[in-house]
């Protein structure tokens, strides 16, 4: 029960970081382009269980599109649940299920997280009229200062977590 409680807990903090982290991007004039809420995202998939992570990444979106109006509703908060249930899903189970490296698992999940946009791309674009340059290639390379700052940040975060013993290596249980 307690860990349960735990979990929990550590879901709603991940989930309100991905209404604040956005906004703090945005209001420098930074935000699409470095994919803030997919820092909080990965990370809830690195130190949360299985399937706890993949709830931030699923409501983490919608939870920031209602309290803030971004992203907008649809169809961008529709994309952006696929995009973060893809990444924490997949972080979570590599890392955490299957042992696998943290820098393994950030990278598989960043490139299928990415993947997953442009699959959502075939499926939304042609249902709404809308242009399919939306969902072309050119996101994937408009988004790459934000696949590094995932690169970059969500390792150093996760060392300062474990440094200071906020959080261990060891899956919570």
């Amino acid at each position: 029960m307690q860990s349960k409680n735990k979990n929990f807990i550590l879901v709603a903090l991940f989930l309100a970081l991905c209404v604040i982290v956005p906004i703090v991007f945005h209001s420098i004039g930074a935000g699409a382009i470095f994919l803030p809420m997919f820092l909080p995202i990965l990370l809830a998939g690195f130190i949360i269980e299985f399937p706890y992570a993949i709830l931030v990444g699923l409501l983490g979106p919608f939870f920031s599109s209602i309290l803030t109006g971004m992203p907008p509703l649809f169809p961008t908060t529709l994309i952006m649940t696929v995009e973060g249930v893809t990444a924490a899903s997949l972080v979570s189970y590599l890392y955490q299920q299957r042992k696998w490296p943290m820098w393994s698992s950030l990278i598989i999940s960043i490139v299928a997280e990415r993947l997953s946009l442009l699959a959502m791309g075939f499926v939304i674009a042609p249902l709404f009229n809308l242009p399919g340059e939306i969902f072309s290639f050119y996101k994937i390379i408009e988004s790459t200062p934000g696949i590094l700052l995932q690169l970059a940040g969500v390792p150093i975060i996760l060392n300062l977590l474990w440094k200071t013993k906020l959080t261990s290596r060891q899956i919570l249980k």
